[in-house]
């Protein structure tokens, strides 16, 4: 009788999960979105690369003249991430004296190319 019960219940209850993409998921304050690099202000250093854990970030030819601490410098090179590899632990964000990497807040699209790159 119990489980009759309970089916009758469950089939006239509201369901748990949200309608995405018509509704929108709630996102913590604190979550590691999407890697963003801000080209402006990249300078080229490539600390983000070494400290990368899965080495998902290359250094790649991208000559251009960036401003830092009052300076222009002539940057050789800048940071592509392969998208799909990264698993968001922030440590580019972290050591980028810059400022020009950083994890958005926000949700990341999902994707099978593993050759998808943000530059």
């Amino acid at each position: 009788m119990s489980v009759l019960l309970e089916m009758l219940e469950n089939l006239f209850a509201k369901p748990f999960t949200i309608l995405y993409p018509k509704e929108k998921v709630p996102v913590p304050e604190t979550f590691r979105g999407r890697v963003t690099i801000d080209d402006r202000t990249c300078i080229g250093c490539s600390k983000c690369s070494v400290v990368c854990p899965v080495q998902c970030i290359a250094m790649v030819d991208s000559p251009a003249e960036v401003e830092f601490k009052g300076k222009i410098l002539v940057r050789k090179k800048k940071p592509q991430v392969k998208l799909y590899q990264c698993i968001r632990c922030g440590l580019c964000e972290r050591h980028c004296p810059t400022g020009a990497m950083y994890l958005k807040d926000e949700l990341s699209e999902s994707g099978t190319d593993k050759e998808v790159v943000v530059t």
